[in-house]
């Protein structure tokens, strides 16, 4: 008796033992299966854990400037288009003029030059997500100040015109080189305006309209105005290609940096994805060593000393 009933003790606490392992091996499998991770906290990933808080804030770095890139191409896209509507007005401000000189009918410029002049404002004055494009670092407000042909008439002081902030509005993406986001409106249209002004004094002077046929000798000055709104035009279209080339450049930057994002979801997922397959060999494995051990256990618990006696 007294030998086997030390022997029956310690299979007993070994049994047990085993019992308790295996019952916490198998909460942990179970944990990775439904969590899909090796680990619920940074700790429980051991030696690798540096790698996965290094990867992680590179990833977040990563994702918030590919956000920021986001957002400036929906921009320049509203940007371009702003660009696109001054231009296409000049240049058909433009071709009126050379038609009504064409013709010798002045009757249609007026009316032309008061759409050109509200889409031309109504672009300078566009705005992104509430902030004004080409006020410069002004975050609200409309750059151009006026509101009909007859303010542009009286209004010729630079600051009576626009309403901007000093510097121009700026983005760093983190490489140490400031990007220009645009232009301020009186350096896109201050000329522009002063030819606008000058066709607004010719109809005034003629009483509104040039009538059909024109009277006057306005041939050579309306021909010198429409050159000079065609070279306006111009030079709006290449402004606009130059948000055109921002824009796309901005798209292949977003590109490379999601891809960069992507190899470091990777290398963090290899780090601590659980391989669910051999997690789940495993956790079949130890349930056959469970359900063994719980057994030997149970048989050595309802053993007594009567039955060695």
């Amino acid at each position: 008796m007294s030998a086997s009933t030390p022997l029956n003790a310690r299979f007993f606490t070994r049994s047990q033992g085993d019992v308790r392992r295996i019952t916490s091996e198998l909460g942990n499998l179970q944990a990775q299966i439904a969590s899909t991770k090796k680990a619920d906290s940074l700790q429980g990933f051991g030696a690798a854990s540096g790698r996965i808080l290094s990867a992680s804030s590179m990833r977040a770095q990563t994702d918030s400037r590919a956000s920021v890139l986001n957002q400036m191409e929906a921009r320049f896209g509203v940007q371009g288009a702003a660009l696109g509507q001054i231009s296409d007005a000049t240049q058909s401000l433009a071709l009126t003029i050379r038609e009504a000189i064409s013709a010798n009918d002045g009757r249609g410029i007026s009316t032309e030059l008061e759409l050109a002049f509200n889409s031309i404002l109504g672009a300078l004055n566009e705005t992104w997500n509430g902030q004004p494009l080409f006020a410069g670092e002004r975050q609200s407000g409309s750059p151009v100040q006026i509101k009909t042909l007859d303010e542009l008439a009286t209004t010729t002081q630079p600051e009576d015109l626009f309403d901007e902030a000093t510097r121009h509005q700026v983005i760093d993406l983190g490489d140490g080189q400031p990007i220009k986001v645009a232009a301020k409106a009186s350096e896109l249209s201050t000329d522009l305006f002063n030819t606008l002004r000058q066709v607004k004094f010719i109809l005034d002077g003629a009483g509104g309209t040039l009538g059909s046929p024109m009277t006057g000798s306005y041939n050579s000055v309306l021909e010198n105005v429409a050159a000079d709104l065609e070279n306006h035009a111009k030079n709006f279209v290449t402004e606009e290609g130059r948000t055109g080339q921002l824009q796309q450049r901005f798209e292949d930057d977003r590109a490379r940096l999601q891809s960069r994002s992507d190899l470091l979801t990777k290398e963090i997922g290899d780090q601590t994805d659980a391989d669910l397959a051999e997690v789940s060999i495993r956790l079949n494995t130890l349930l056959a060593q469970y359900e063994a051990a719980a057994k030997t256990f149970a048989e050595l618990s309802q053993l007594s000393i009567l039955k060695y006696l």
